[in-house]
């Protein structure tokens, strides 16, 4: 029996954290981010015919949106909020791009969806202005992401022509930047440093520097551990 006398030990230091290591989802959803964008704008330029529309949508639901939401759900249990949040918001739109497609008439337009798209990039300005400071090359790629939403919106809404190649070459010029931050990224997961290529600052270059102590400082106050979120 233990003594009435005894103090309880301090809860500091019987409580154990335990942190697993993990690789980088980042290139893996800037790949899919890629893939996807590309396929919408040779849709969009008639590229890909009317008739493989279906096809089309399984690509998106298929393969796109998965690889969304696995670097979704890596980037939580990594502890980057912002990042899981990103690839969150992009594996559901993508599954509600491909339905759409699948479900709807080839070539035609839908208001809802145009709302849906706007939306969309108003949430990615949220996502940039958080994002553009410690990784400003992610922070470009969600501009962009921003006009190609946008464009695609405005298409949704009946402004044909000029929103349509807008909409395309935007998609294009995305889908080329996705998969040069996608190798960025997974380089520096390689080298286990910092790359000039990535213009990482601040916390998002220290995360990479940082010794072990430096990562685990605000452990205690993070989601997961702290009582709320």
């Amino acid at each position: 029996m233990s003594d009435e006398n005894t103090k309880p030990a301090d809860v500091q230091s019987i409580t154990r954290i335990v942190v697993r290591p993990y690789g980088t989802a980042l290139p893996l959803g800037c790949f899919g981010f890629g893939v996807g964008n590309a396929l919408l704008s040779a849709y969009a330029l008639h590229w890909i015919p009317l008739a493989d529309t279906k096809l089309l949508a399984v690509m998106l639901l298929a393969f796109v949106a998965p690889l969304e939401l696995i670097p979704c759900i890596m980037a939580f249990l990594s502890r980057d909020s912002g990042g899981a949040t990103a690839m969150g918001i992009f594996a559901a739109a993508w599954v509600v791009q491909g339905v759409e497609f699948y479900t709807g008439v080839p070539g035609s337009t839908s208001i809802a969806m145009g709302v849906f798209l706007l939306l969309l990039a108003l949430i990615l300005i949220v996502l940039t202005v958080v994002t553009f400071p410690g990784k400003p090359l992610l922070g470009v790629l969600l501009t962009i992401a921003i006009l190609r939403s946008s464009g695609g919106g405005l298409v949704q809404f009946g402004f044909g022509g000029g929103a349509v190649l807008f909409a395309a070459w935007t998609g294009f010029l995305l889908a080329a930047f996705a998969f040069y931050s996608g190798l960025g990224f997974l380089m520096e997961d390689v080298k286990q440093r910092p790359l000039a290529m990535t213009f990482r600052r601040k916390e998002a270059k220290a995360a990479l520097q940082g010794d072990l102590s430096h990562q685990l400082k605000p452990l205690a106050n993070e989601a997961g551990v702290r009582q709320q979120l």
